[in-house]
């Protein structure tokens, strides 16, 4: 069942991945790819080859879907851990309380979704429409979030505990929750831009592509990677929705 929700996933990426290629005069060209997406499960960095082939390089880390799993998870990320879980919740008592009994009765699993890690990162902070609101305005003041690629069994992840761990951090030193949340798109930003750098390092290619509805509809992840991308000497191409 697993392999076959993956090779369904990986189809409605290569949809709109082909599709954004094709839109570029692309379709037989070498092409790294990040593909963000909120509403397709699945997101990955990757590689175009010139016959049409996509291959997924980096993926997401599954996280658990539980609040008391995703703290437990988030406390065995290294020794250091348990101390600045244990602290998180001595300074955020109710938002920790909250969180840990998010999912409560639902059955164990995790999620590999961006859906559920920026979900996740919004539990974490325990936004509100007013915190949201004013991410959305562009300000200075952003932080550099923890963006660590991992390898685990065989394969390579984009690890979001660490990017939890990373906001628990800040917020416990009383950086503002808008400018966290802000700094979670940022970094991703940042994440996309880096990954496809490294890519070509090691890969000829004639484009970067960056599809998904989170490069067509947040303008704060798009404005951060197309900055990260800006002296690549390949063209980078972005959905049209997002400018």
């Amino acid at each position: 069942m697993r392999a076959l929700t993956d090779a369904r996933i990986l189809a409605d990426a290569e949809t709109e991945i082909k599709a954004l290629l094709r839109r570029h005069g692309l379709s037989g060209a070498a092409a790294a790819v990040a593909f963000f997406s909120f509403g397709t499960p699945g997101s990955f960095i990757g590689a175009h080859d010139p016959d049409g082939r996509i291959t997924p390089l980096i993926g997401f880390l599954p996280l658990p879907i539980r609040g008391t799993d995703l703290l437990a998870a988030i406390a065995a990320i290294d020794e250091n851990a348990p101390r600045l879980v244990a602290n998180y919740w001595n300074a955020f008592p109710e938002i920790t309380g909250r969180l840990s009994e998010f999912g409560t009765g639902v059955e164990p699993g995790a999620d590999e979704s961006l859906r559920w890690l920026l979900s996740a990162c919004s539990l974490v902070l325990w936004l509100e429409d007013a915190d949201v609101a004013r991410a959305l305005v562009p300000s200075p003041g952003g932080v550099k979030l923890d963006t660590v690629v991992i390898e685990q069994d065989g394969r390579y992840f984009f690890d979001g505990r660490r990017l939890l761990r990373s906001l628990m951090s800040y917020r416990i030193a009383n950086v503002p929750k808008y400018v966290l949340a802000r700094s979670v798109f940022e970094s991703l930003g940042d994440f996309a831009a880096d990954a496809i750098r490294r890519l070509l390092r090691d890969w000829k290619a004639d484009a970067a592509i960056c599809a998904g509805d989170l490069f067509a509809h947040n303008e704060i992840l798009h404005a951060q990677a197309r900055k990260g991308m800006l002296r690549l000497r390949i063209p980078v191409h972005f959905p049209p929705d997002g400018g």
